[in-house]
């Protein structure tokens, strides 16, 4: 038996914003993936899970999950006993092969070309911006001596756009490109690594979130 902290129910929704469907492994770790196979999330979790369970509409389960008010939980393979009080839930697990699912093997980057903070105020500004000015790309450049995230529409030559500077830069003047879409970060103050190319990596402040998010092609 047990109950979701606000902690896991926050990355749970974040994962629904990933992918519809999810499949629970046992234990804390847990990973989804979108279905373009763009974004990679592991997650550890406050909370245990004792099996496997699939679940089709995970928006849909958590939905079930807080209009009982954090009720207790209690996971089989089947089915999971969701109990409020004298109210009882039967909601029921989907095949895996529904889902579409990260590899088992662990995702790690074969060499990290730049290696940068970023926090959450800085991130947040530059999404709201984004959304705002409906702007759909995100790079990050190193010229002229500084590291700058931009936010454009690479088809709209004359929209808004913007620039925020994370510091000094002394390597190899580089740009990488990412949807905004993409970047569906919790908020939360992240070190992030890149290698270019290939995907980047963002790790939140505790350790405890993982994303790996593809760059787009030249």
């Amino acid at each position: 038996m047990m109950k979701f902290s606000d902690k896991t129910l926050a990355v749970l929704k974040n994962f629904a914003s990933i992918n519809s469907g999810v499949v629970f492994r046992p234990g804390k770790i847990q990973k989804t993936m979108d279905a373009n196979k763009q974004i990679l999330v592991e997650a550890t979790l406050d909370d245990d899970f004792p099996a496997e369970f699939g679940i089709y509409d995970l928006n849909n389960f958590l939905g079930n999950v807080t209009s009982l008010k954090n009720p207790d939980l209690d996971f089989t393979k089947e089915h999971v006993i969701m109990k409020e009080g004298d109210f009882t839930l039967t909601y029921l697990a989907c095949s895996p092969n529904l889902i579409i699912t990260p590899p088992n093997k662990e995702l790690v980057l074969k060499s990290v070309d730049v290696k940068f903070d970023l926090s959450n105020a800085n991130f947040s500004r530059l999404l709201k911006v984004a959304n705002m000015n409906t702007l759909t790309h995100i790079s990050l450049v190193g010229e002229n001596g500084s590291l700058l995230l931009k936010v454009y529409d690479p088809a709209n030559d004359t929209s808004n756009h913007g620039a925020s500077r994370l510091g000094d830069y002394a390597g190899n003047d580089f740009k990488v490109t990412f949807k905004t879409e993409n970047l569906k970060l919790l908020p939360d103050d992240y070190e992030v690594q890149l290698q270019i190319g290939t995907f980047a990596q963002f790790v939140n402040k505790d350790g405890n979130l993982k994303y790996f998010v593809s760059q787009e092609a030249k």
